[in-house]
């Protein structure tokens, strides 16, 4: 907290106001939340709209097809 001069009297405490970056922080957090949610919607929504994985499929190291 940050504290005003006042000509009479003792210290009066003022909130920080909040910046632009604040506001775009929290802006860009919630554009990322959005955006992986839809990757993951996406992802394991069956095969007319999405690829039809499994959660675990999407936890598991990819490895390559065999020859």
């Amino acid at each position: 907290m940050t504290q005003a001069v006042t000509s009479q009297g003792p210290m009066v405490e003022v909130k920080p106001q909040p910046t632009v970056y604040t506001v775009l922080l929290i802006i860009a957090i919630v554009a990322l939340v959005v955006a992986i949610g839809v990757v993951l919607w996406k992802l394991t929504s069956e095969t007319p709209v999405g690829y039809g994985m499994k959660i675990e499929q999407l936890l598991k190291p990819w490895q390559p097809p065999a020859p």
